[in-house]
């Protein structure tokens, strides 16, 4: 589920009580999000008790609602535990192929680590398999 688009200065938060989505400036960030920002719903993540979060690599914005199939391919492990997966969208005509981390153009990478060092230490990236386990950590029975 895409919550904020590839180039947004803004956040967005899906409210289950009301069903609307809530629009807020993000507290840190200083430039628009590298990629497209969501979660991966029926996960949780303890750390901020909320679903798992992913970054997801498509050639375009996808607007704030999407759901789409993506494939992990990487995991942004971040000193405060609320770790990230990197997925591209599976039906993507520029990201639709890549399989595995060493296939992510190195700009991509490069660009979503920055945008983080803007206002927290890089996280640690990791490879797929690593993306897959913290997934499988994640679900909810």
């Amino acid at each position: 589920m895409i919550e904020d688009p590839a180039g947004s200065t803004v956040r967005h938060v899906y409210d289950a009580v009301t069903g609307q989505w809530r629009t807020y400036r993000h507290p840190a960030a200083v430039s628009p999000w590298p990629a497209n920002y969501g979660y991966l719903p029926g996960t949780y993540n303890p750390s901020d008790d909320d679903a798992l979060d992913v970054i997801v690599l498509s050639r375009d914005p996808l607007p704030t609602g999407t759901r789409l199939l993506v494939r992990p391919v990487g995991l942004l492990r971040r000193a405060d535990g609320d770790d990230k997966i990197l997925a591209v969208a599976c039906d993507d005509p520029a990201y639709g192929a890549v399989q595995r981390l060493s296939d992510v153009p190195v700009d991509a990478i490069e660009r979503i680590l920055q945008w983080f060092t803007e206002w927290e230490t890089a996280p640690d990236i990791a490879d797929e398999e690593a993306a897959w386990a913290a997934i499988q950590a994640a679900r909810r029975s």
